[in-house]
């Protein structure tokens, strides 16, 4: 995904604006450098992958 695509899609979701405000909030009011909040969200990915790949599968039943 390029950056207008990407720009798009931030635009019209309110998900994927929750999850850029999360990821500054970790910054800004946390203290965490950028560094660990991309080595979070790297865990947060392994963490929840089987999880969110079970609530998709549920919602095509």
């Amino acid at each position: 995904m390029n950056q207008i695509e990407f720009k798009k899609k931030l635009d019209s979701s309110m998900n994927m604006q929750l999850i850029v405000a999360g990821m500054t909030g970790l910054i800004e009011d946390e203290g965490y450098s950028v560094r660990e909040v991309f080595g979070l969200l790297e865990a947060t990915k392994q963490n929840t992958f089987h999880a969110l790949l079970e609530i998709r599968n549920e919602g095509k039943k």
